[in-house]
Parts: C-alpha cells; structure tokens; sequence
C-alpha cells in the first residue's frame, strides 16, 4: 500500500483516470467472454457480432489510454527523481560517500528509479486483470455459487504450492544480483590495472583462475538454478489450470453432477482468467522489487514532493530553466565572496575522527588551535597517514569537525554556512577529477584568451586548446591533469587556494615554476594559499611550515629534529 500511496501522491488525477480506464477494459473483456460462452450455447445473432467487435475496439482503446496516460508521469517522474539525486549525492557527506564509494547513489540511479517508474507502467494493466479476475468470478457464481468455492480453493492451493519454488527463484536472482554486481567490480579492477596484469603474467593468472572465474562462476550458477525453478514454476502454471477442467469433466464424484452449462462456462471462463491471473502474481513480483527501491530512495532524502503534479507540471519543474532558477541560491553562495582573507581563518579545539562500521573512533587529527591568517603562504608537511589530507577536507569544509569551532573573518562556521565557507577555497587535491569544460564559470571575469595565456605559461598551450569554456581534450598525464586542474582553479579566483601534493608528479622545471613563480604569485595578489608538500628543498618559500605528526600538528624550524618541534 506504501507504493500506491507514492504513486497516488505523485499525480492522482492521471493515476484515478488510468485506473478507470482500466476498470473499463477489463469490464468490457468480461463482456467478451460473456458472449463466447452465450454463443458456445446458441447461435450468434448480427447484433451480438456487433457487439463483439465493438468491445474488442474498447478492450484495444482502453488499454492504449490507459497506458498513455500514465507514460509521460513515468518518465518524467523518472527524470526528475535522477535530477534529485544529483543534487542529493552532491549534498551527502564526503565521508559517507567515501566509505561507501557512493555504491547506494549508483544503485538508486541505475536500478531504484527505473524500478518505481516502470510500476507506474503496471498500474493500468493490474486494474485490468483484477476486474477481469473479479468480474469473471461473479459470473461463475452466478453459474454455481459451488463449484466457485471448489475453484477458488484449488487455485489459493495452486498458488500458495507455487509460492514456495517462486520465493526461492526470487532468492536465487538476488544471490545472482549481488554477485552480478562483483562481476562488475572485478572488470574494473582489470580495467584500472591493466598494465599491472599484462606486465606479470603470474599476476593474470592467478587473477583469471580466482576471482574472476569463482566471480562468474557463482553468477553463472545462481541464474542457472533460477532459471531451472523458473521453468519449472511456468510449466506447473500451464498445467495446473487444465487438471482443474480435467476435474469438472472427469471429476463428478467429486463435485457432483453439473450441467453442461456449468462446466462448458466455467472451463472457458478459467482458462481465460489464466492469464489474467498470471499477470496479477508477476505484477505482485514487481510490486515488491519497486516497494524496497521506493523505500531505498526515502532513505536518501531524494522523495521530497509536497504536492501532486501533473505532467505538465512535471516537465515545467524539470524543465533547464526551471532547474538552473532552483540552483540559483546554491550558485549564489560563491557570488558575493571577497578577493582575498579580511582576518584570518580560526580553528579552536578543532577535532575529526573517522568511525568504523561498528560506530567506534579509529584515526582522527586533534584537537588543533590554529590561525591561517590572510595573504599566509603556509606548508602543511608530514609523513604519509600523518593526518595531513584529513586536515586539508576539514579546513575546506568537506569534513565536518567532530569535536571544537570554526571560524572565517570572525565568523562562526557550522552546519547552516558550511557550503558557504566551502566557497572560499579553490582546490586541488592529489585525486582531484578534472571535468571537460570550465562549470560555473560563466559568471567570472574569464574568457578564452585568458584561458589560453594560463595553458601557455603552464606549457600545455600545444596539448589542450580552450573554446567555449570547453577543453579540447582531457586526455594527458597525470603532471599534465595537474597543471591543467590549476588553470581551473586560477579562473575560479578564490580568496583561499589549497594545493595537496600539486608538484608530486611534476619535472623539476615545473616543480621551481610552482614553488618560485605560482605560489609567490598567488600571494603578491592578496590570496590565502596552503600547500601540503614534501619538497623540504622548497620550504624557504613558505612564511610558515606546520608538520603533521599521528594527527598533531607542530611548527617546523628548519634544521630541528622533530624532538625539537614545537606544538602550534
């Protein structure tokens, strides 16, 4: 009922008309079988052909509108529930997503919405088969009110013997889901270490002979033994309606002696109701598959609608200027940014601890009392696991801090400004992805020319071309992603610059170029710039070196062992 409340919720005018229409059709293919079987006891009048013809043009028109009306609310529902998510994944926390590769966010777009759209599509043809499946059983009792309880008992027996190898099919493809979906995972590993794999062939082997063959094979065999029950499960189907027709015929110790009426009625009338019936228990699989994707989506925050909507009304909220109007107040929050730090950026009793699965603390960095103060060029150093990249997504506002405050210019940061002070800072992180095309940046003092005298001071002038605000091609080194990544955050002109190991996989003449020309001029134009590095041949450079030591922070001094560190 949960499902049919969405559906009901999400347009009721359209789901009332379809389902009236649906009424409709499967009271006119009652009707249909009403004149077979009158006309299996006398000849066919003119007038009845008429009339046969007549609702067979109905049957055909009703399901056509019914469909129809319900096509364009499942697809655009569909749409606008994926252009939710997209909004939803980028308002998770990192972490969350981090822990989970995002794994549910793909589920949900991939499998969940398509899921609740096509039981929209079910609707009309379920409102079918259960009047055609009622209908049909009033007219039975109205043949023999006895032999309807003999029937309606045999086939709650039938069902309920079907139900148990179904429920284990069921079982089966889900197994089969699961490990379709390790199947998936394992041709990525292949996909990202390739090069690992063609150059040890023993690597391959053992990689081809374990987990991609037990993968496969457990996918192999699980849909194997489902499709076995499942042909079984059609073939009891098929039959079992024809052992009933063999009891009204052959069965007369059993139910007694019937007319020829009764039995030539109800033999037609069953075996028309097979597929109907057929319909309802594949509808109800359905059902359920859409009730726990519906279910999955609520989970996520994703099902906000507070109102019914038409499909017009639909495609006007998921219409592009419809959807970037909606977004305005999140591009906003970068609109109104200052150039440059006014004060300083404060941290007191800042903590940040990851969480288990089990919900227990492991690694954190803290508790840290700290002053970035504006136009400071500062070094994050320290050794690897030491805390630093936490560090760097808590000051950005990618973590939120577990323990202690946050302040930006003598503004308290929290829950409610958080996407605001992520504003402030134009980053590149060692991961960073690099998107195609300049986003966001229509609004900013850039164009093409800029653009391209950026790519020429970084040498990437003869690899990648700007038009647009689309880059020619992504296609390069990692050193060359890197610098190109810079040139994105140079157009994004915020007032804090964070740079997580930029020069790591650089020559040396663009790694003097970072350090001895970009950061100096970052900082002649007023910007906060923060550099983890490991370049201790540059740290000159800096007005401050910070090391990163188990998750504590002290101030480096060149020439001091770290006995000699002095906490921040």
């Amino acid at each position: 009922m949960k499902l049919f409340r969405f559906l009901f919720h999400y347009s009721p005018k359209l789901i009332v008309l379809a389902t009236l229409i649906g009424i409709a059709g499967g009271l006119a293919s009652t009707a249909v079988l009403a004149i077979i079987n009158e006309h299996l006891r006398v000849a066919t009048e003119q007038q009845d052909l008429l009339r046969f013809f007549g609702l067979c043009l109905g049957i055909l028109l009703a399901n056509m509108a019914a469909r129809v009306c319900l096509a364009g609310l499942s697809h655009w529902s569909a749409f606008d529930l994926r252009l939710q998510l997209g909004r939803q994944w980028v308002g998770m926390p990192l972490a969350e997503l981090e822990r989970n590769g995002g794994n549910r966010m793909f589920a949900a777009i991939t499998h969940d919405v398509d899921r609740l759209s096509e039981s929209m599509h079910i609707l009309p043809g379920l409102c079918i088969d259960i009047t055609v499946i009622a209908s049909c059983m009033a007219y039975l009792g109205y043949l023999s009110w006895w032999m309807l309880l003999v029937m309606v008992g045999f086939i709650v027996v039938a069902l309920f013997i079907r139900h148990l190898p179904q429920k284990k099919c069921d079982q089966l493809l889900g197994e089969a889901h699961r490990h379709g979906e390790e199947m998936v995972a394992t041709f990525n590993a292949i996909r990202g270490g390739i090069k690992e794999l063609k150059g040890n062939m023993k690597r391959w082997n053992a990689f081809y002979a374990g987990e991609l063959y037990q993968v496969s094979a457990q996918h192999r065999d699980k849909r194997y033994r489902a499709e076995l029950i499942f042909g079984v499960i059609r073939g009891y189907s098929e039959i079992i309606y024809f052992l009933f027709v063999g009891l009204l015929i052959y069965g007369t110790g059993l139910t007694g002696e019937l007319s020829q009426e009764v039995v030539v009625g109800f033999a037609v009338t069953l075996l028309y109701m097979k597929t109907n019936i057929d319909h309802v228990q594949d509808s109800v699989s359905q059902v359920k598959r859409a009730r726990i994707a519906l279910e999955n989506l609520e989970s996520l925050g994703v099902l906000r609608q507070t109102s019914s909507l038409t499909v017009a009304e639909l495609r006007l909220r998921s219409a592009q200027e419809q959807v970037e109007k909606a977004l305005a107040s999140d591009a906003q929050l970068s609109d109104h940014l200052p150039r440059q730090l006014k004060h300083s950026i404060e941290f007191t009793g800042v903590a940040y601890h990851y969480l288990q699965e089990d919900g227990e603390r492991s690694f954190g960095i803290g508790p840290l009392d700290l002053s970035i103060r504006a136009a400071e060029l500062l070094f994050i150093i320290g050794g690897n696991g030491s805390g630093k990249t936490t560090f760097a997504k808590v000051l950005c506002g990618l973590y939120p801090p577990t323990a202690g405050s946050m302040a930006v210019d003598g503004m308290a940061i929290g829950d409610a400004n958080r996407s605001w002070y992520c504003q402030y800072f134009g980053t590149v992180f060692s991961d960073s992805y690099l998107f195609g095309k300049l986003y966001g940046a229509s609004g900013l003092p850039q164009h093409d020319a800029v653009v391209n005298e950026y790519l020429r001071e970084l040498r990437l002038q003869d690899k990648v071309a700007v038009s647009a605000g689309k880059f020619s091609t992504i296609s390069l080194s990692q050193g060359q992603r890197k610098r190109l990544a810079l040139v994105t955050a140079y157009v994004e002109d915020r007032p804090v610059y964070l740079f997580d190991e930029w020069a790591a996989d650089q020559d040396p003449e663009f790694r003097e170029f970072f350090y001895h020309r970009i950061l100096p001029g970052l900082k002649a134009r007023g910007k906060t710039v923060v550099v983890i590095s490991h370049d201790d041949r540059y740290f000159h450079v800096a007005d401050r070196v910070l090391k990163f030591d188990n998750g504590q922070l002290s101030t480096w001094e060149a020439g001091a062992d770290d006995s000699e560190a002095r906490y921040a």
